[in-house]
């Protein structure tokens, strides 16, 4: 976890939290990550030495209704693991590994929308072995740093009724983006702001400032 300071986890956050893992094993994906991986029936018998912190759903739902955990983070960092593991274990081209990463963007979806002011886990890239690939994180649903700092700055190159078809966009999808300052100001966060949102808004900005005219059908 990036982030240095660690969330408690009071009674709000552990419903959260909950709310976030039923999602997870509600799906009709993640039948493989709701249980330990038995495997010795699978005869996966190198695993316990690639995997050295084996995690699924189901030992997550348990320590958290247990009061295991003590702060957010700890919570989803575990569940990152899940799919972290699988990653490392079965490589990136393998069909788990593509449904571990359809799980894990859900999984940082809502925790975007349950947990705003968290931190996201991050991936954090490992080797197999020697002659492995190294994993990378998929950037599907990732927003670079320069993407944000280039939004930033042409947001402030716009018309007023540009920014405000934008702020109207964003508002309809991402509503946590918006933070009241003062009376009736708000700031726009963008690191809060959903992917596709995001996507939508920079090209139409990237439209506008090309010398194209200000389309006022434009829908999210």
């Amino acid at each position: 976890m990036i982030k240095t300071t660690q969330t408690p986890l009071n009674k709000e956050e552990q419903r959260r939290l909950n709310q976030i893992v039923q999602q997870l094993l509600d799906s009709n994906d993640s039948v493989e990550f709701r249980q330990p991986v038995d495997y010795k029936a699978l005869n996966l018998h190198d695993y316990i030495t690639i995997v050295k912190k084996p995690m699924d759903l189901g030992t997550v739902q348990r320590k958290l209704n247990s009061n295991t955990y003590k702060t957010v983070e700890e919570c989803l960092d575990d569940i990152q693991l899940i799919w972290d593991n699988c990653k490392l274990y079965n490589g990136s081209q393998s069909w788990i590994t593509k449904i571990a990463e359809k799980l894990e963007r859900l999984f940082k979806k809502n925790v975007r929308n349950y947990l705003p002011l968290v931190n996201l886990p991050q991936f954090v890239p490992k080797q197999k072995d020697a002659g492995a690939d190294v994993f990378q994180e998929e950037p599907q649903d990732q927003v670079s740093y320069n993407d944000k700092v280039e939004f930033s700055n042409n947001l402030k190159q716009l018309a007023p009724e540009q920014i405000g078809l934008i702020v109207h966009m964003i508002q309809n999808t991402s509503p946590n983006a918006f933070v009241e300052i003062e009376g009736e100001k708000y700031q726009i966060i963008v690191d809060y702001i959903e992917y596709e949102a995001f996507l939508k808004c920079q090209k139409q900005i990237q439209t506008w400032i090309a010398g194209d005219t200000i389309n006022k059908k434009v829908k999210i």
